[in-house]
């Protein structure tokens, strides 16, 4: 089996890790100016333009049997192109809804899936009158390009709104403006599903963020109950099945009372599903490769509380001997303020003992970061 993988970061690396045992080779594609020392060694490595035909493209990766994503902000018609010579998982509209904010919270209205009350705006006036409609605090976010924190805006009042005017004043606008949500928790589910729709479901997740950039998750998730944990599957397979999605998907939601409001989504292995790596019968990135593969899906049963650290920016030395027991994962990324180039999973006996490992990581961090 051939692999193609849209991407060449710390995502397509960890898939390919996780598969040395599976008869499973890899060609990783790169958009010119794209960092590809994550996956260096583990594959072949193409660059590809905007003048790189589909069949070209296709050719050049070996002709894979199936073409996947790492990221959802990639080219959906090269991926509707792809799909004259192979197989496309996830497929292209999975890709187009999630990829688009504004696409996305329709899909998700269309479902009947609770959402934060939403409005979107073209040009500065539109953004002017939805916040007026919606009231402060607000959360204005691109429809594209925006993670990690990364062209999302929360005004409190008006003179945020000002602020964000000036510097929006020479821009094109597509942006969606939320309500702002008054949660308790954020948690995340991940789901892989396979050609035929079965479904598999990893436990609920709780997340933290730092600056709008994931710090720290913690499965099972503290704040989760069985019912919250049915509903979350509950929404998570009428998104797949409504998709016709194959491989992993994730859903990330706000706990808000007792009921779950779901915030984003993301077509393909997910930061708050690293975890799995240790602390699961088989992790997300395999399981991924074998649904999008064809093969039997691996257990997602949780071996026992576990709990992930992103490092950002910097490398810790030996973090097992802060926190015994802790594994290191280097995505062999040049270190650069914020970014993401490494994470640390622990693992406990109770959700206590995870917490606290997290915490003697957090304290260590402070001392280097």
């Amino acid at each position: 089996m051939r692999v193609g993988v849209l991407g060449s970061g710390q995502l397509a690396r960890m898939m390919k890790l996780a598969t040395q045992h599976l008869n499973v080779s890899f060609a990783f594609v790169a958009e010119p100016g794209e960092a590809t020392e994550a996956v260096h060694g583990l594959g072949d490595v193409i660059v590809a333009d905007a003048n790189t035909t589909a069949e070209q493209l296709y050719d050049a990766m070996g002709q894979p049997q199936v073409v996947t994503v790492e990221k959802e902000h990639v080219d959906v018609a090269r991926l509707e192109a792809l799909s004259a010579f192979c197989t496309v998982s996830p497929n292209p509209k999975a890709v187009s809804i999630t990829q688009h904010r504004e696409r996305e919270k329709h899909f998700l209205q269309q479902l009947g899936i609770p959402t934060a009350e939403f409005a979107s705006a073209s040009h500065p006036a539109q953004l002017k009158q939805a916040i007026e409609k919606l009231g402060y605090p607000v959360i204005v976010k691109s429809c594209e390009s925006g993670y990690d924190g990364k062209n999302q805006w929360r005004l409190r009042h008006c003179a945020d709104w000002e602020q964000l005017q000036q510097l929006m004043e020479n821009e094109s606008l597509d942006v969606v403006i939320e309500r702002w949500v008054d949660f308790s928790a954020e948690v995340s589910l991940l789901a892989v599903r396979t050609v035929d729709g079965a479904l598999s479901y990893y436990p609920l997740t709780q997340n933290r963020h730092v600056n709008g950039i994931l710090f720290t998750s913690q499965a099972p998730a503290p704040i989760a109950s069985e019912r919250l944990q049915r509903t979350a599957e509950a929404y998570l397979q009428k998104i797949a099945d409504a998709l016709d999605y194959v491989g992993v998907l994730a859903m990330e939601c706000f706990v808000v009372g007792d009921q779950l409001w779901v915030n984003e989504l993301a077509p393909r292995v997910h930061n708050s599903g690293h975890w799995t790596q240790q602390g699961c019968e088989t992790c997300q990135f395999e399981n991924h490769i074998r649904a999008i593969s064809h093969l039997p899906l691996g257990s997602t049963t949780q071996r026992c509380p576990a709990g992930m650290l992103n490092l950002l920016g910097k490398k810790i030395a030996a973090p097992e001997r802060s926190v015994p027991g802790s594994v290191l994962h280097w995505y062999n990324k040049t270190c650069k303020p914020g970014r993401k180039v490494g994470h640390i999973n622990v693992l406990g006996l109770t959700s206590a003992d995870v917490e606290n490992a997290l915490r003697q990581l957090e304290a260590t961090l402070s001392t280097t970061q």
